[in-house]
């Protein structure tokens, strides 16, 4: 019998390997607007996982918000085929998961062109049941509202049929908002504060194989 019913995948740092991605492109766009600041590889690692407004309105106070979302945008994209990757195991383990009967969704804080685009790029987008992303709430993680809202598109009633799965502190934080089991994942380089919180951890594919099957 499965543990869950539903399984909550975070996208960045959890199914896609976005990080080099992010590394590049806010290189290249700290060249264009701020050519005089510089930023090591180990600090803009952790601006994924926050929504992408959130970190340019800190890091480019001085332009106009929607000018820079464009222009990040329009940079990263040449960034996302070269980079962009699923896990080692991950594309067979969520086969597994999936023929093991249980429900599978996304909830991130991504917006729906790129969310598609990234499950694409890791061969994965034929394998979920319900995909939520910063488009489809009115508040991004870590509040609740898009673990609430693949529940009830799933119809899943129960808090404890639900496991979330993700990469870091925000992802631990979205989990407990909604009531629900975390799982986090360790592979990634950014360091987790909460790790000790979560239901569980897993530091490969294969260990969230040895978990949840």
């Amino acid at each position: 019998m499965n543990k869950y019913r539903l399984l909550l995948f975070d996208l960045d740092g959890t199914l896609a390997n976005t990080d080099e991605m992010v590394v590049q492109s806010f290189y290249a766009l700290y060249k264009i607007y701020k050519p005089r600041v510089i930023r090591s590889r180990e600090e803009l690692y952790y601006f994924s996982g926050p929504p992408i407004r959130e970190t340019l309105k800190k890091e480019f106070p001085d332009y106009d918000l929607e000018e820079m979302r464009e222009a990040f945008s329009r940079i990263s994209k040449e960034f996302y085929a070269p980079y962009v990757t699923a896990y080692e195991n991950e594309i067979e383990v969520l086969k597994a998961l999936k023929e093991q009967g249980y429900l599978l969704g996304v909830v991130t804080n991504k917006g729906k062109p790129l969310t598609k685009y990234n499950l694409e790029l890791c061969h994965i987008n034929g394998l979920f049941d319900v995909v939520i992303t910063a488009d489809d709430v009115s508040t991004p993680k870590p509040n609740p509202e898009g673990i609430y809202k693949a529940m009830e598109l799933l119809n899943i009633k129960n808090k404890q049929d639900v496991l979330y799965i993700g990469d870091n502190d925000i992802d631990y934080f979205s989990g407990s908002n909604a009531g629900v089991d975390t799982l986090l994942v360790t592979w990634g380089p950014r360091e987790i504060k909460s790790v000790n919180k979560a239901k569980y951890v897993a530091s490969s594919y294969n260990e969230v194989r040895k978990i949840l099957l």
